[in-house]
């Protein structure tokens, strides 16, 4: 005779109906980033530390744990270690690992130069760290700013040798107007001092809309998520 055995199910634990984010165990991560040695897997992304500073920065600030896990030499050496990475013709370096210093020279002058993701990174991670902007390059970088603009009103990531380089990506045009909106507010900068084209980014957001509530890079391209989030700002 075939004997069938009871099987026993333990019943679902209960959901939480209100989750609760770990403060904590959020905040030991981040410490341990901002004070220790990155993740293994962000070893590849070494060239964009900028980015990566202050992402990390940011969410300690998020949590509320900024202030009371970072001493006053911390603070300044963070404050130091971003003015490190300011290019001496305007804007800011995506990483450390690019700054020539004396070994610069025309030739090779290429392959430091500023990024403008990683200056509007930079310029929030001053505000967030309390500085008083009073070692920014303002006139150098606005002019620099202004000449990463395309005719069409997009902006590029670099300019090298006179040449916009990167893609046509939206973001740049909000880390542009970030950058800009940071560093002289509402301020006309003047005949003397060429600025944004607002009329030719908005016009390149709008043909860059696909549908009626994307944007992607491009007006020939599909819809990206970041890109529609970020210009809708």
């Amino acid at each position: 005779m075939t004997q069938t055995a009871t099987v026993h199910s333990r019943a679902p634990e209960p959901l939480d109906d209100q989750p609760k984010l770990d403060v904590k165990k959020h905040t030991k991560y981040f410490l341990r980033c901002l004070k220790t040695y990155l993740p293994q897997p962000y070893t590849s992304n070494d060239s964009n530390r900028m980015s990566l500073a202050f992402f990390v920065v940011a969410a300690l600030e998020l949590l509320g744990q900024l202030d009371s896990n970072i001493t006053s030499e911390e603070r300044e050496g963070y404050i130091d270690w971003v003015y490190h990475n300011q290019h001496p013709k305007g804007g800011f370096r995506a990483s450390p690992g690019t700054d020539l210093g004396d070994k610069t020279t025309a030739e090779n002058e290429c392959w430091d130069p500023a990024n403008l993701p990683s200056t509007y990174f930079a310029l929030c991670l001053l505000l967030l760290l309390g500085d008083d902007f009073s070692r920014v390059k303002r006139k150098e970088a606005l002019q620099w700013l202004a000449q990463l603009q395309r005719k069409d009103g997009s902006f590029g990531e670099t300019l090298v040798h006179g040449v916009i380089q990167g893609g046509f990506d939206s973001r740049f045009g909000y880390c542009a107007a970030g950058v800009r909106y940071i560093l002289a507010g509402d301020q006309t900068l003047g005949d003397d001092h060429k600025d944004l084209d607002v009329d030719t980014l908005v016009h390149c957001i709008r043909e860059s809309q696909v549908g009626t509530l994307t944007v992607a890079e491009q007006s020939s391209s599909s819809a990206d998520v970041a890109d529609t989030r970020l210009t809708d700002i």
